[in-house]
């Protein structure tokens, strides 16, 4: 096998770098992160100049984390801090890390230019789902956060709120819902209907085989299905 290729099939290793200054927490969570992570890599950067340093050699990371440690929206500092390590990662998609489960300081990182936001109350396996999904292109915010968002910004009490993300996929008739699903995720479902692997359906839509896989995931939670094939066959319940 030639150069750096991977065995047909394999997914590409997400490369992550951690940004956290204190090196007890910076050791153990890249450490725990890279024991547990099958198919994350997390290299680590003490200071900016070591985020950047890694940062413009060849083969950046394909995705930051940045430790904010109890620093809050209302902190001079923060929004400061946050627009240097966007400037430093050039377009490189950053995950704030957070003691603080605050909806306004989750909003704020995401609104100037955060692509993630992790606090301190998640596990691993939801902080490696996290990385995963914003290398592929996505936004990642914790459910107990989105929640209370919603609820602020819509007032829609806690209980119908509950219920709503509760129930997998709205259905019609006892069918699953198609209009819940994006256009994206309708073609590769279009594709999954054919019977197409994961690096045939990326190949085709002109996507990351990893992209294809968080389209996949959010396809069978929406219809409700727990595979594939059950998914199909839902879809086949309300074409007929």
């Amino acid at each position: 096998m030639s150069g750096g290729a991977r065995p047909l099939g394999e997914d590409p290793v997400v490369t992550a770098i951690l940004h956290d200054e204190t090196p007890l927490t910076r050791e153990s969570l890249s450490t725990s992160l890279n024991l547990c992570g099958r198919g994350v890599r997390v290299l680590t950067a003490a200071s900016v100049a070591d985020l950047e340093s890694v940062v413009r050699q060849d083969g950046a990371p394909d995705v930051a984390l940045a430790n904010f440690s109890g620093r809050l929206a209302s902190d001079p500092e923060f929004r400061p801090r946050l627009a240097e390590l966007l400037d430093v990662l050039d377009g490189i998609p950053l995950i704030m890390l957070s003691d603080s489960d605050e909806t306004v300081t989750a909003l704020e990182a995401i609104r100037q230019g955060a692509q993630g936001y992790i606090s301190t109350t998640v596990g691993l396996t939801m902080a490696l789902e996290a990385i995963r999904m914003v290398a592929a292109g996505g936004i990642f915010v914790p459910a107990p956060i989105l929640h209370r968002l919603i609820i602020e910004q819509t007032g829609v009490p806690d209980p119908a709120l509950h219920a709503a993300f509760s129930v997998p996929a709205p259905e019609v008739n006892g069918k699953p819902h198609l209009t819940q699903l994006t256009p994206r995720q309708i073609a590769v479902l279009e594709c999954l209907q054919e019977g197409k692997p994961n690096k045939v359906i990326a190949h085709e839509l002109g996507m990351r085989e990893s992209t294809v896989k968080v389209h996949v995931r959010n396809i069978l939670r929406r219809l409700g299905a727990t595979n594939r094939t059950e998914a199909v066959c839902r879809v086949m319940r309300e074409d007929n």
